[in-house]
């Protein structure tokens, strides 16, 4: 080699060591034009263009290097590296495992190894080369850093802490291994350690945003949430397409309520090719919580694909293919997500719910029973419960309400509040574990923020009622009247139906019965709720509280200034963005008004309108409806999860006591219907004196009241609609009420049928009083006599002055409203 060439080399050597790769590019490709196979000025110019940001080009002067010079251990370890930046991690595994090989081989190789392994995933494969790196360099800060990593994708905290520990006592301000010895302590919830570290970080790398992101989770589960939020858009601003920065701002807006922003910093994540799964996954969330469902199941099938064992991902799609109605498909995707995950609750949640709207209810409670069993969960507990009350399976309820009510009274989800409302529980507990659940369902409710109509400034006040029950249903069975008797004068009238299209009488009446029947069942959320503010409501009442596919959601995002709950839901809401109860003295009696998270106002008589102008078919003969010739006919036809078997025993004892008497009861399901013609055997009673009906037409049902001697009351859950039907066609009612308000329908609407002395509190009054009146005709006809008398009678069924009542309750909540604002 000539003189002149080395000297040449060594002045590329010189400009590479003092970082000048252009001028050493430029000088190698003159060497290399002379001595186009010269190994060194090869090695020189891969180490040129590496330095430039051209790996590709690097490794290719490097292969041509060791095709001349195949051992030499420089030249592997350069390619190796070339390879890394590439993310070529498999070859350059391969290659650095050829420069470890070589005698001496320097702790940079063995470092570079470890690292090739570590980025294939393989972090215990990883560990021998970087323990060994840490070997040859025991305080290279860069060996210890790598080891560390290491170690901590290979599950060892401890070690992995050490090692960040080794670093920070060689260099105190060493930023890297600040952060990551924080991202450990995050780990560990040791939060004033991973704060204090991600701020050292911060101190010697402002411009960190890796540090700023993980801070920020710091701060928000220390309960610094707007904290959290600003250092989030602190590193947004840094960094505007900062995957892990926008997907922890949009989970904290969703975690505020505010859906709109949340959804936002999703869809800037999700531009980010590949998208985070995470960023998918509150994408499908936010679309969820907003009522977008088949927008949801996009995402979280998207979610599915990309991460085909997450079991939650399944889950969430199986949730959102039931909300779109694609029973199958959500029954699939939940058995995946039980598949990958026995101990996740909501799988079994959903596979039971599925068999309950199939109609099998014995595989329902099965499933439930096993998923309880493996999970241990109050969720499935409570659904256990309450289906085992829906088939009258009372040894399994029991069972499972002993198991559960400590659970429930210590603030567990037990699901649903209305599968309590028949359970043994004080109001008190009823609004505490309402309140608990209401603020996890629904998070930060919107504050109230339109502005009131006043009632006396001209314009008519816009009543909204909001269900999914403008059909053949109880609800409507009950309200129709008073929407038809609304002063029109003074109030215009909406119905905004979110329920299954009907074409029905009831619906058609309801439709013509107010100013603006809308239905909103495929709007979602979001749109509902500009749908409601745009109509200008003034009053939104919510006639569903708890019971099977409500939207509250909607009404969590402040639609309208006042908002009212009514009727449908015998029980408080327990939220703060529902401001009213409507009730009654005798449902809520004053000073029980601390029971209710709403403000308590009420109406004179029964909280509950009833319809004049229900009609009856013509009754059928006993015979007919499976009854025998003679003797009397208890009814009960309330629906099964409301019988007890205190309630049952006591009917028992009354048959017992009333010889050739009869119990009607309805035919809910075929295993309630065994089961209660078990527990008849068992107490002694023939199953034959249980007859039961099908369901058919409410005039045909109502009919049956006509044949029945006495209805009966169930507790602590009591007759509602069913007691005001018993009524409207004569048959006398014997209430048992307790102190929670669907323990006490039963009685507010016998007093104001003008008929208080069919109320009592106590099992044994109870059934000394049916017993009065099944055994003594006189007495019984005077009663029936009465009850005929209340139907033209009697404030229950006066539903024009209901309709003006309630009109004034509605005008002094307007009142209240505009004179706070």
């Amino acid at each position: 080699m000539s003189a002149s060439l080395n000297n040449k080399l060594r002045n590329a050597r010189t400009l590479l060591q003092n970082g000048d790769s252009a001028a050493a590019l430029a000088l190698c490709g003159e060497i290399l034009g002379k001595a186009p196979r010269n190994p060194e000025a090869l090695t020189l110019r891969g180490i040129a263009a590496l330095m430039g940001g051209a790996p590709a080009e690097a490794a290719r002067d490097f292969r041509q290097a060791l095709n001349a010079a195949p051992r030499d251990g420089a030249t592997l370890e350069y390619l190796g590296l070339a390879l890394l930046n590439l993310g070529e991690f498999a070859e350059a595994e391969a290659v650095l495992r050829r420069a470890s090989l070589l005698a001496g081989a320097p702790a940079s190789v063995w470092m570079r190894l470890g690292l090739a392994t570590l980025h294939q995933g393989r972090a215990t494969a990883a560990l021998p080369a970087l323990q060994q790196a840490v070997a040859l360099a025991p305080r290279d800060v860069d060996c210890l850093m790598s080891l560390g990593r290491g170690l901590a994708a290979a599950g060892d905290a401890a070690g992995a802490a050490a090692q960040f520990e080794s670093v920070l006592r060689l260099v105190p301000d060493h930023p890297d291994a600040a952060f990551n010895l924080g991202v450990l302590r995050l780990d560990a919830d040791d939060l004033a350690a991973a704060r204090a570290l991600f701020a050292a970080a911060l101190a010697h790398a402002p411009r960190n945003t890796d540090a700023m992101v993980n801070l920020a989770i710091v701060l928000e589960r220390d309960g610094a949430a707007d904290a959290a939020s600003a250092m989030l858009q602190r590193a947004i601003a840094s960094e505007p397409q900062h995957p892990h920065a926008l997907v922890n701002l949009g989970r904290l807006e969703f975690a505020r309520g505010n859906l709109a922003a949340a959804k936002a910093h999703y869809d800037t994540a999700l531009r980010r090719a590949p998208p985070l799964a995470a960023a998918i996954e509150g994408m499908g969330a936010v679309c969820r919580a907003q009522g977008r469902y088949p927008e949801a199941v996009h995402w979280f099938r998207e979610l599915t694909q990309r991460e085909p064992a997450l079991p939650t991902a399944w889950a969430a799609l199986a949730d959102n293919l039931l909300q779109t109605g694609d029973l199958d498909a959500a029954d699939e995707a939940a058995r995946r997500a039980g598949d990958l995950d026995p101990a996740l609750a909501s799988p079994y949640a959903l596979r039971a719910q599925l068999r309950v709207l199939w109609g099998k209810l014995d595989e329902a409670v099965a499933i439930l029973d096993e998923g309880y069993r493996k999970t241990d969960s109050a969720a499935l507990l409570g659904m256990l419960a309450q289906q085992s009350r829906h088939i009258c399976d009372w040894a399994q309820w029991s069972a499972a309400w002993h198991a559960l009510k400590p659970r429930i009274i210590n603030g567990e989800d037990a699901g649903t509040p209305f599968a309590l409302l028949c359970e043994d529980l004080t109001g008190e507990q009823l609004l505490d574990y309402t309140r608990t659940w209401a603020n996890k369902r629904f998070g930060n409710a919107a504050a109230a923020s339109t502005t009131a109509h006043s009632a006396r400034d001209g314009r008519r006040v816009r009543i909204g009622y909001f269900s999914s029950d403008f059909q053949e249903h109880p609800v409507a069975f009950l309200i129709a009247e008073v929407l038809e008797l609304h002063d029109r004068s003074r109030f215009e009238v909406y119905a905004y139906s979110y329920g299954p299209p009907s074409g029905g009488a009831m619906r058609q009446r309801l439709s013509r019965g107010v100013d603006h029947f809308v239905d909103i069942a495929w709007e979602p959320d979001d749109q509902a709720v500009a749908r409601i503010r745009n109509d200008a409501i003034d009053i939104l009442v919510d006639l569903k509280g708890y019971t099977a596919g409500d939207r509250l959601a909607i009404m969590a995002q402040r639609p309208s200034p006042v908002q009212v709950t009514w009727l449908g839901y015998p029980g408080t809401t327990g939220t703060a963005f529902i401001d009213y109860l409507i009730a009654d003295p005798f449902i809520i009696p004053p000073g029980t008004e601390h029971t209710c998270s709403e403000q308590v106002v009420r109406m004179s008589q029964c909280y509950q309108p009833n319809d004049r102008k229900r009609s009856i078919a013509d009754p059928q003969p006993r015979a007919a409806c499976g009854l025998p010739d003679a003797g009397l006919v208890f009814c009960c036809f309330n629906q099964t999860f409301k019988i007890t078997p205190d309630i049952f025993a006591s009917w028992m004892r009354l048959l017992g006591a009333v010889p050739g008497s009869v119990l009607w009861l309805m035919d809910d399901n075929r295993w309630a219907t065994a089961n209660l013609r078990h527990a008849a055997a068992a107490a002694g009673i023939a199953p034959a004196r249980l007859v039961f009906a099908p369901r058919v037409p409410l005039a045909q049902h109502l009919a049956r009241y006509h044949v029945a001697d006495l209805a009966l009351d169930t507790f602590p859950y009591t007759s509602h609609t069913t007691a005001s039907d018993a009524l409207w066609c004569g048959c006398p009612l014997v209430a048992l009420c307790g102190e929670t308000f669907a323990a006490r329908v039963s009685g507010s609407i016998l007093a104001a049928a003008g008929l208080p002395d069919l109320v009592t509190h106590s099992i044994p009054d109870y059934e000394a009083k049916v017993l009065a009146l099944a055994t003594d005709a006189g007495l019984r006809q005077a009663v029936v006599s009465r009850v005929h008398a209340a139907r033209t009678q009697a404030p229950l069924f006066n539903a024009a002055a209901f309709a003006r009542e309630l009109e004034a309750l509605y005008l002094h909540m307007l009142d209240r409203r505009t004179a706070a604002t």
